[in-house]
């Protein structure tokens, strides 16, 4: 099921993002009177094409869905039109004004550079849509910080992150976003820490400058210890077939103890559960204000290579509640938010490419198709609000990738045109060639490291 849902999700979302990037060269090229030929989602074969007109646009579907192009009519082309009896109306001595290659350079510029454009767009969009409906997330809550002595992680109070720099925490994803900043601006990382009495703390977390080399999550790495939450003994689900459901356990039943050995949290009994394969158990449960006894029979699962013992019931979340959060605000404010979160994506997206090309970030981080197929799945099965966000940061990430000045990509021919227009003529050819070369090469490069780093990812 989660592997169907990953597919569906990654159909849907490069659908989108593909789609409306397309469409910003699409509407700009039309807006400037520029002919366009091929309208065209994905390569390969074609499996749907539609021409609305014998002189339109033909739209076209490709089998495989990584990508997408917009044919503009080019002068050189303009013989074989002539042939064709439904455009020879069209082709008098104005033809060429219909010709992007005849079109100045700054428009050329301008309908490069909309399909980027169109992805910031899309990505401001799609954060208004999120903050105005509101997203769940959970409480930055903390117990300690590494190498920070100091009486307030001395207590089991719940401790909040709530400024990181000055910049309000309200969820997991904005405290991440604001040391990564940090980091990345070589600036200090100032935390904002308040209890349950609204006594606050502020403390300077130290880093060192390789420290987004490191492999595993941006929080770990610079000490940051969360919170996480402690469930009670009370089940909330029972997987049918499972040893649980054979052995008769059922939804709010609670876990008093397993072989006489007490159990009052949620992670005790999973030890108990794990380090017990195809061992009977004695489960003392609490089943409507009736204390009974059955027998559990763990069975044999592998995980990470190792074995384990496996039940197939989950805990009763409930006890979720104090440790969410809803982020939800009003129209004006959404539209405020997503503009400024949009541009600080776009910024800190750009300045971590670069740290990843002149190695001062580690390798790893970059993703592909199927770690992007996985997240699209897990986020679709949370809701819209949920794959929407995850849409607005993919859409940034395709238009910080395009805008790159590697040839071949939109960036590339945006750097052409730059060159133009100080110099007052276009790249000859053979350079155009042998950067599209170059270019070629460095895509490959980075889709074999992205393939790998998914298959580490998800076969580790």
């Amino acid at each position: 099921m989660e592997i169907i849902q990953s597919i569906v999700g990654f159909f849907i979302a490069i659908g989108i993002l593909v789609t409306f990037h397309e469409f910003g060269h699409f509407y700009v090229a039309r807006l400037f009177n520029v002919k366009v030929l091929n309208f065209a989602i994905g390569f390969g074969r074609t499996i749907y094409k539609k021409k609305f007109n014998p002189q339109g646009t033909e739209y076209s579907i490709g089998l495989i869905p990584l990508g997408g192009y917009v044919k503009m009519l080019e002068s050189q082309e303009l013989e074989h039109f002539k042939d064709k009896d439904d455009v020879k109306e069209k082709l008098d001595e104005q033809i060429e004004k219909y010709c992007f290659d005849k079109q100045s350079v700054y428009k050329r510029f301008l309908i490069v550079a909309a399909g980027p454009v169109f992805n910031l767009i899309l990505a401001v969009i799609f954060f208004i849509v999120v903050h105005f409906l509101g997203i769940s997330g959970i409480k930055p809550l903390i117990h300690s910080i590494n190498n920070i002595d100091h009486k307030i992680f001395s207590t089991s109070e719940n401790l909040e992150i709530k400024k990181v720099n000055n910049a309000s925490t309200k969820r997991w994803q904005d405290v991440r976003v604001e040391i990564l900043n940090s980091i990345i601006n070589n600036e200090k990382i100032s935390i904002h820490i308040i209890n349950e009495r609204n006594e606050q703390y502020v403390t300077s977390i130290p880093y060192n400058d390789d420290i987004l080399q490191k492999k595993g999550d941006i929080l770990s790495n610079i000490g940051i210890n969360p919170k996480t939450p402690e469930f009670s003994t009370k089940i909330g689900f029972v997987e049918n077939n499972s040893p649980a459901s054979l052995a008769g356990l059922a939804k709010n039943d609670v876990i008093s103890s397993i072989n006489d050995q007490e159990v009052t949290t949620w992670s005790s009994y999973v030890s108990i559960i794990q380090n017990n394969p195809n061992n009977i158990l004695r489960l003392k449960i609490l089943r409507d204000k009736r204390n009974i006894e059955v027998i559990l029979v763990p069975s044999l699962k592998e995980l990470n290579g190792k074995n384990i013992g496996y039940a197939g019931v989950s805990p009763d979340r409930s006890a979720l509640s104090k440790y969410t959060v809803n982020v939800k605000y009003s129209l004006l404010d959404s539209i405020n938010k997503s503009f400024k979160l949009t541009l600080d994506y776009t910024i800190l997206t750009f300045k971590m490419i670069f740290k990843l090309f002149t190695g001062q970030a580690n390798m790893n981080n970059i993703s592909g198709p199927l770690s992007i197929a996985e997240f699209s799945g897990k986020s679709l099965s949370m809701g819209i609000v949920y794959f929407a966000y995850l849409l607005a940061i993919l859409s940034i990430s395709l238009g910080v990738l395009n805008l790159l000045p590697i040839p071949v990509l939109d960036g590339g021919h945006l750097v052409y045109y730059i060159f133009e227009m100080i110099v007052g003529k276009p790249v000859s050819y053979r350079v155009q060639l042998i950067g599209q070369q170059i270019g070629l090469v460095i895509l490959f490069g980075i889709m074999i490291l992205a393939f790998y780093n998914d298959f580490l990812r998800l076969f580790k």
